[in-house]
């Protein structure tokens, strides 16, 4: 059996960022491997699309570029918020306001998404929009261990906090990974790039 649409692919493997020695960013080994359903939109499609065809005991080895994976780095997503933005019920959320943190927001249309703390300076607060790996390679190598058919609760799963259909969503998909990053509250990759910025309204921080 091959890795196909709405089959079910058990992986080891390791995705470095921008250069094969680089930084861990996700592994999984033969003995704790990913699985990973395709086809439904969960997986990365720059990743996925790589892996259809291959069989138990394959092995694979590529770059996905930064346009593929989560878009190139956008200076125009550097943006200055008011700390007015960060007024819940009328309390201004101190313990949210610290330098590298990534806060959940919302635009004045309602559409959720987050950003990472530069700055604070004054009323101001610098924050970058980009994804935490815009602009960033993703070496991949692994092996496929087995394949096999889904099965329907995988086919149909339970809704989770991230919209992605999966816990513990990864910027490839599936869970039940070591998740080896640094960026504290990540959005899960699998669920895009943030939307586009420039011109629309920032709502208010959305941190309980």
């Amino acid at each position: 059996m091959v890795i196909e649409t709405q089959k079910v692919g058990i992986l080891s493997y390791q995705i470095k960022v921008n250069q094969p020695d680089g930084e861990i960013l996700e592994s999984a080994t033969a003995e704790n491997p990913r699985t990973m359903l395709f086809g439904t939109g969960r997986v990365l499609p720059s990743f996925e699309n790589r892996l259809i065809g291959l069989k138990s005991g394959d092995s694979f080895d590529f770059v996905i570029e930064a346009d593929e994976a989560f878009g190139p780095f956008r200076e125009e997503l550097l943006m200055d918020v008011p700390k007015a933005a960060f007024v819940v019920n009328g309390e201004l959320k101190a313990d949210t306001l610290q330098l590298g943190k990534t806060v959940p927001m919302m635009d004045s249309d309602g559409n959720p998404f987050e950003g990472r703390i530069l700055a604070i300076d004054g009323e101001t607060v610098k924050m970058d929009f980009n994804h935490p790996l815009a602009g960033k390679e993703l070496h991949t190598s692994g092996q496929v261990i087995n394949v096999r058919e889904a099965t329907y609760e995988e086919l149909n799963p339970a809704p989770s906090g991230c919209g992605c259909g999966t816990p513990n969503d990864s910027c490839c998909g599936g869970n039940g990974h070591d998740h080896a990053h640094h960026h504290d509250d990540e959005s899960c990759g699998v669920c895009g790039n943030p939307p586009e910025l420039q011109g629309q309204g920032i709502g208010s921080c959305q941190c309980g």
